[in-house]
């Protein structure tokens, strides 16, 4: 018979670390009329201590390529390419730009300017990435903030499409027909002159995977969300019912599982997410954190763990399969306070 040497070691239970870091973590912080920084978050690989590095200052929007290799941004006065390998970065926009969105291979993006001295029209543009820039769509409806409501979403390398409240159809333009109050227009741009095609908005992109997977969002919003296979031809897509609760937050990099929270209690958030292969309910963890409308989540390629940002000052890494949750500033180095923290990619390790 094997007994112990000491007593207290063989009912001591297994010291449990939680969910573990690793990788390189971009993430926008504070926000002010100036903009945020672009802050880079590293972890010791003892999980001792959490490093930061200030990149870039005055951002109002960024956002990484499909393979993560190339971070886009925009200040006040331009919009900036940065390769996320070396770390240089330049401009390739000048103004002040915001809707940014990469087109899924990664060689073109779209984004929006509003006129300088305020009012006039808000124009939507796609540029390659040495600058040169191509203009798709001006908003003429005249009504205030519209131009600047919706952003548009590329469904193929070389087709985007976007809402429009108030928008009008080409056909309308010309008989003097009354003007559809939503529409949704599907703009192609590879060749030199512009294409597109209105059509009455039934539903709007929620989010959407390199794949062509997409969730969509109905026109009626008492109805659930959507799941389209592909969304490549957005004007005949059939998509099917996805689940009956929660909210879409995200899909895992590069895997394109597709995860949902719902709060179920005051102080838990239940996360579940589904086979992106049938559509089916994976299992439900439960997080004993909750969070607001606002707050912005990355997961891993594994779909195994994910990062969460929320405001004022929350910046967690979660187990999706435990739950479990522990803060990724539990022990700073730097003196930097997080302040309305955004996480944008997550630059794992090979």
């Amino acid at each position: 018979m094997i007994t112990c040497a000491l007593a207290s070691a063989c009912s001591r239970a297994p010291e449990h670390r939680g969910p573990k870091f690793t990788g390189r973590l971009l993430f926008l912080n504070g926000s002010t009329s100036n903009g945020s920084d672009l802050v880079e978050l590293t972890v010791a690989s003892d999980g001792s201590t959490s490093n930061l590095n200030t990149i870039a200052n005055g951002l109002f929007e960024a956002t990484a390529n499909p393979d993560e290799t190339q971070l886009l941004y925009a200040t006040k006065d331009e919009i900036l390419l940065r390769d996320l390998r070396p770390g240089e970065a330049k401009s390739l926009v000048k103004g002040q730009s915001f809707c940014l969105a990469w087109a899924p291979d990664g060689k073109r993006f779209s984004y929006k300017q509003r006129p300088a001295t305020g009012g006039g029209a808000v124009k939507l543009f796609v540029s390659d990435l040495e600058g040169k820039t191509k203009l798709i769509f001006e908003d003429t409806s005249g009504i205030e903030g519209v131009g600047d409501r919706y952003c548009a979403q590329w469904i193929a390398p070389e087709r985007l499409v976007f809402d429009r409240f108030g928008g009008i159809f080409q056909k309308a333009k010309q008989t003097n027909e009354a003007a559809k109050p939503n529409t949704t227009t599907i703009r192609t741009v590879g060749g030199d002159v512009v294409k597109g095609v209105d059509f009455e908005r039934r539903w709007s992109i929620q989010g959407i995977c390199h794949s062509g997977t997409a969730i969509l969002a109905p026109a009626d919003q008492s109805q659930p969300i959507l799941i389209a296979k592909s969304v490549e031809h957005f004007e005949t897509v059939n998509p099917l019912l996805g689940p009956s609760e929660g909210r879409f937050i995200g899909f895992a990099a590069k895997s394109c599982v597709p995860f949902f929270v719902s709060q179920s209690l005051s102080t838990t958030t239940d996360l579940f997410s589904l086979n992106p292969t049938n559509w089916q309910r994976l299992r439900t963890s439960s997080i004993q954190q909750t969070f607001s409308a606002n707050a912005k989540f990355l997961i891993r390629s594994s779909a195994k763990l994910m990062v969460a940002g929320d405001a004022p000052d929350k910046l967690l890494l979660i187990d999706t399969e435990s739950g479990d949750v522990a803060p990724l500033l539990s022990k700073s180095s730097g003196s930097q306070q997080l302040m309305s923290p955004v996480p944008i990619v997550w630059v794992e390790e090979n």
